[in-house]
């Protein structure tokens, strides 16, 4: 299981992580920031991490 955190103050809303997720694990909020709408689903693969020009994103292993 993996726990992924999006640090919303360094999101930019490019929603890279929404279309990269090949698990679609994140849903686009109102904002058009990525909403963790089915972390259950995440594999680690951490493409969302790679493609987040920012760094907002961090997946963990727990």
């Amino acid at each position: 299981m993996f726990e992924i955190t999006v640090d919303y103050d360094k999101c930019q809303a490019d929603q890279e992580c929404i279309e990269a997720c090949p698990a679609q694990v994140y849903d686009e909020g109102e904002d058009g920031k990525p909403v963790i709408a089915r972390p259950e689903d995440c594999l680690g693969c951490e493409t969302c991490v790679e493609v987040c020009p920012t760094g907002a994103i961090t997946v963990t292993e727990v």
